[in-house]
């Protein structure tokens, strides 16, 4: 009972406003000014005249006022509260008019606190009297400032044209200070909102929309309890002329005609981010610029929401949400494993908006009689403000003629906002229910067949919905991430251990010359000082670095070891280095050490570390070696260029083993070890960079190729713990979650993509695919309009870098869709692809980039009929070039119609704007060829290709050619560099042990064959080796140009072996070439 007593309460606090001086202020004649303060149509105070002197002073003379007024407000009022925040301090200035009595401003505030009759054009127009008006804010008390110091332009009472009108600067001003004292307002833990609607204007008004007419507004607003107030926007003004202040104005002081209307705030200039709910495109900026009829408001309604009018507005935007459920159904061991996910899909009402259109008549305006009065409506879409974060959204609207079922059924409305029922008898309502089943709510066009429209807007100061994208995204990283044990290093083999040991020495070798440097310093520092008498001699004792000066040099350096405490750092270092080797080189289990067999174990040992010691020093002093301060080798851009073509070409253990020897070497080589590898072994690079994000992604994207979206997943896992802010890798886990119905996280990723990004234009695109595919209404709209604003402010260029099968040249660089097409074909993500292509088919229809991109998602699918059947359509259009029929030979060679895929090849090949590098249909040329026994065909195909770009197959190819056609020398040398290129790729060994077979070198072929022997399927490799001596032609024998290698990711280097010389002509022994070998073989 006591708490409810003391809410009930009224809980009240003043703010103190100060009118502290005026200056820039003119008059002819010696003038007497006073300064009333208004709120809400109340006098808050009158001040005494104030004598302001004639004439005009450089500078301008500066008039102290000090005039003081107390502004007393309920803070557990509404009405009290909502004024403060609807309604500006209005402050009158009026100069003396004979026998006009002045108040006396010592008369008590409760005196003055009279309510006066609103400010209507009227009055204000034959008052003299009154010589301009001020507007003073009072939000930012509320919002927590103890002091507000203002400077307010006293605007004219009316805006005149004529020769009466004064520009800005030379207007008045005056200098205000408003100060609380009290508690806050509003306390923290107290969840407050302001919600402000301004209605701008109405564009393409119908010719009934006369210029004598009034015109209101009216919308509802949810404030402290759960049924919805009206809120009206009068004084709609007919004019055929833009507004150039684009002021917002106070809706509370609407029927005054001084600028002092205008708040601070203007009308929002960003124009393309505005929601467009018209059919129609249309070029608001042009339209908002012309001088053309339209409805004028710009009228701004703030109110105070509390938190039952925030929570009401949210459920009044969310209509319902229909919760759904879909299961997986996996029978394994007998047992029926289901795995459902859940996820909602929410429906949103509209926000309404009535316009009443009537006659001016005389009638007061307390009245609520309307003569001749027409009612519309707008449906407004709000629900991007329960969009998390959003706090504020631009509407463009179209107008509806009346009709209360439909509103009531779009927005909730159940009773009209202006219209007030008359009396009828039966006969007329029964009839109005029948013209209401008749006639339905349809849109307002005007004479010339646009669509009349409004534009609204509607903003709040915090969010319905708080981001917490933030929180969200690190705790969904925390929990997908642990972090990795830091565990001590331990070393597994004895090179490794050897290879330490060595390092030990040389580095103790160099810590030792700098001491000794440092020695000799000291010691002829001390033999050349003159000393004067021999008492020094002892104190000269002291100061040396030995404790016997009698003793050598070696001796001396010793002791200064011993001193310094080097010699013991370097006993200890190389003590943990002995016992490590010795760990590893020697394996004994003697327990005695006075065991012969100790004393020559102790010997040997002794014997194996002089002779390690000796290597490492006698490297530094005969081969100066020296550490490469060469910067760190990039990962090589060929790497992912041989994999794509090991997995267009079918090879997909190639493939993979491309990507592995990437990671494999991140896993095992350390970077002192990379240094030790050849810079041809690709590893060294890969150790110099184990932080590049770029190679987890790039194997993510061929793991989602071969359907192995797990690992895909976990490859962007480790992508992210390198980069949490990596663009692909959280982009592609997003779009995996998706496609696995986990839209709750694949939403956090989406976003965090473009929040990270906000210019990245696919970024926003693909979150638009993600919230139409979920029927996410809030952020569908919004992610496109920043997805275009992106666009035109974004200098990037996109990415025209083409893939092996398609290319870049059909996708235009401004179309969004489009461009978030190409790199979803990239990703290999269909699903979204099909997305992009339906909303462009529903923009543009189908031109020859839908129809080729078509093709190019049902290539990637392996539906080559339907990808065949779009690309004749495009040729049908466009014509056939040379990417249309390089794709077409693509999707023919996947068939297995290899005369078709080589017409189309040759046509694409032959034209004459292709690019210089067409590798995979020259690749597919050549092998075509090859296998139909055309050698000189195929090896100039392959040549073509070695030119631009040479890759492992291109100079197999070669070779095959030239070993076919018997030129064994120009074989050997193309087989070789395919050798250096993947040195693990069998086919080129095969064809190393045929060459060597038949220029009859026992030695080579022996080593060649020790290379093949390495594979599991020994008996296989050499039954490809007779094979291929005597195939014929077979279309489909490409296949066997490759076998599976065998699963091996130990790190091995690559050995260049010369064989043994050749004999030429003139008598020269020389060896121009040699075998690339791997050790340790396995």
């Amino acid at each position: 009972m006591e708490e409810s007593l003391t809410q009930d309460e009224p809980i009240t606090r003043s703010i103190k406003i100060v009118i502290d001086s005026i200056e820039n202020i003119t008059v002819k004649e010696e003038t007497g000014i006073s300064f009333i303060v208004i709120h809400n149509d109340v006098v808050l105070g009158e001040s005494t005249p104030l004598i302001i002197d004639p004439g005009f002073k450089e500078p301008p003379e500066v008039y102290d006022v000090n005039f003081e007024v107390e502004f007393l407000f309920i803070i557990n009022d509404y009405n009290s509260m909502n004024s403060i925040v609807s309604t500006p301090i209005l402050i009158k200035v009026t100069s003396d008019v004979q026998d006009q009595h002045v108040p006396n401003s010592d008369r008590s505030v409760t005196e003055s606190k009279q309510k006066i009759t609103a400010i209507v054009p009227q009055q204000i127009s034959t008052s003299s009297s009154v010589i301009g008006f001020c507007t003073l804010d009072l939000m930012p008390i509320l919002l927590g400032e103890k002091l507000l110091v203002e400077r307010l332009i006293m605007q004219t009472p009316h805006l005149s044209f004529d020769g009466n009108a004064i520009s800005w600067q030379n207007l008045p001003l005056l200098n205000a200070t408003v100060i609380y004292d009290g508690d806050e307002i509003f306390p923290s833990q107290e969840k407050i909102n302001f919600l402000s609607v301004t209605v701008e204007s109405i564009y393409n008004p119908p010719i009934f929309f006369t210029e004598d007419a009034d015109y209101k507004v009216g919308t509802i607003i949810y404030v402290d309890n759960k049924f919805p107030e009206n809120v009206k926007f009068e004084d709609g003004k007919w004019t055929k002329y833009r507004d150039l202040e684009r002021f917002k104005r106070w809706r509370s002081l609407s029927k005054l005609q001084s600028l002092a209307r205008l708040s601070k705030w203007k009308l929002n200039y960003d124009d393309p981010h505005i929601k467009n709910m018209l059919d129609v495109e249309l070029d608001l900026q042009k339209k908002i610029c012309q001088d053309e009829p339209r409805i004028e408001w710009n009228f701004m309604n703030r109110s105070i929401l509390w938190d039952v009018g925030s929570e009401m507005m949210k459920k009044h935007l969310i209509k319902y949400m229909l919760k759904f459920l879909s299961f997986f159904i996996n029978i394994k061991d007998r047992r029926i494993h289901i795995k459902y996910h859940k996820y909602y899909i929410r429906r949103y009402k509209y926000w309404p908006f009535q316009f009443m259109i009537s006659k001016k008549s005389n009638i007061e305006p307390n009245k609520e009689e309307l003569s001749e009065c027409q009612l519309l409506q707008c449906y407004v879409d709000l629900s991007e403000l329960v969009f998390p974060g959003i706090k504020s959204t631009r509407v463009i609207g179209q107008l509806y003629t009346h009709d209360a079922s439909s509103i009531a059924e779009k927005t909730g409305l159940e009773k009209d906002i202006f219209y007030i029922e008359p009396h009828k008898n039966l006969k007329e309502q029964e009839s109005e229910k029948t013209d209401n089943k008749i006639m339905e709510s349809s849109p307002l066009i005007s004479e010339t067949g646009e669509p009349v429209f409004v534009i609204i807007e509607v903003e709040l100061f915090y969010p319905l919905v708080p981001c917490r994208l933030e929180n969200d995204f690190s705790d969904i990283i925390e929990k997908m991430i642990k972090p990795k044990e830091t565990k001590s290093h331990y070393v597994y083999s004895l090179d490794l251990a050897e290879q330490q040991y060595a390092t030990c020495i040389r580095e103790i070798v160099e810590i030792i010359t700098e001491c000794y440097r440092d020695f000799r310093d000291k010691k002829n520092l001390e033999n050349s000082s003159v000393l004067e008498d021999q008492e020094e001699d002892s104190e000269k004792v002291d100061k040396t670095n030995c404790f016997t000066p009698k003793e050598d040099e070696l001796t001396c350096f010793t002791q200064y070891l011993y001193k310094t405490g080097t010699y013991l750092n370097i006993r200890s270092t190389l003590k943990l280095k002995v016992i490590t080797l010795l760990d590893q080189k020697f394996k004994t289990n003697m327990n005695t050490v006075h065991s012969i067999e100790s004393q020559n174990f102790i010997a040997s040992v002794y014997t194996y570390l002089v002779e390690q010691m000796h290597q490492a020093i006698n490297k530094i002093v005969e081969s100066r070696l020296k550490v490469d301060d060469s910067p760190s080798i990039v990962i090589p851009k060929k790497l992912f260029f041989y994999a794509e073509e090991a997995y267009e070409l079918g090879h997909v253990d190639d493939a993979r083993r491309h990507y592995q020897a990437v990671h494999n070497s991140i896993i095992y080589i350390n970077s002192f070890t990379a240094c030790m590898l050849p810079i041809s072994c690709n590893w060294r690079a890969i150790a110099e960079n184990e932080n590049n994000t770029k190679a987890w992604t790039k194997y993510a994207i061929f793991l989602l190729k071969i359907s192995e979206t797990e690992r895909a997943t976990e490859c962007c896992h480790e992508a992210i713990r390198l980069n949490r802010q990596d663009k692909f890798a959280l982009l592609i886990l997003g779009l995996i979650l998706a496609e696995d119905q986990n839209y709750q996280e694949a939403e956090i990723f989406l976003r965090a993509v473009t929040d990270f990004y906000p210019q990245f234009v696919e970024g926003w695109i693909i979150l638009h695919l993600f919230y139409t595919r979920t029927n996410y209404s809030p952020g569908i709209d919004l992610a496109l309009r920043m997805a275009e604003k992106s666009m035109r402010n974004s200098d990037k260029k996109i990415s025209s870098e083409d893939s092996l099968a398609w290319t870049m040249i059909h996708c235009p660089q401004d179309n969004v869709f489009m461009i978030t097409a190409t790199l979803l074909l990239k990703l290999h993500f269909c699903d979204f692809v099909d997305l992009a292509l339906e909303k462009e088919i529903s923009r543009a229809g189908r031109p020859t980039h839908v129809l080729y991109y078509l093709a190019v998602r049902c290539y990637l699918s392996q539906q080559y009929e339907e990808a065949l059947s779009h690309l004749k359509e495009a040729e049908s259009i466009y014509g056939l070039d040379y990417s249309i029929a390089s794709l077409m030979g693509h999707c023919h060679f996947q068939e297995g119609n290899f005369a078709d895929a080589i017409h189309c090849y040759e046509f694409a090949n032959s034209m004459f704007d292709r690019p210089n590098d067409l590798h995979l249909v020259q690749i597919r040329m050549g092998q075509y060829y090859e296998n139909a026994g055309n050698y000189e065909r195929g090896l100039k195909i392959f040549l073509t290709a070695c030119k631009t770009s040479p890759t492992a197959e291109t100079w197999l190819g070669a070779g095959i050619a030239f070993f076919e056609l018997q030129r064994f020398t120009e074989a050997e040398m193309a087989l070789s560099e395919a050798n250096q290129i993947d040195n693990r790729n069998v086919t080129v060994w095969k064809y190393l042990c045929l060459l060597n077979m038949s220029l009859q070198r026992d030695d080579e072929f022996a080593q060649c064959y020790e290379q093949i022997a390495q594979d599991t399927f020994v008996i296989l490799c050499l039954l490809d080796v007779a094979i291929f001596t005597t195939i014929s032609c077979n279309e489909s024998s490409s296949a066997m140009r490759h076998s599976v290698l065998k699963k091996d990711d130990v790190p091995r280097i690559k050995i260049k072996v010369f064989r043994g010389p050749t004999q030429e002509e003139n008598d020269e022994y020389f060896a121009t070439w040699g075998y690339w070998i791997q050790q340790p073989s396995r």
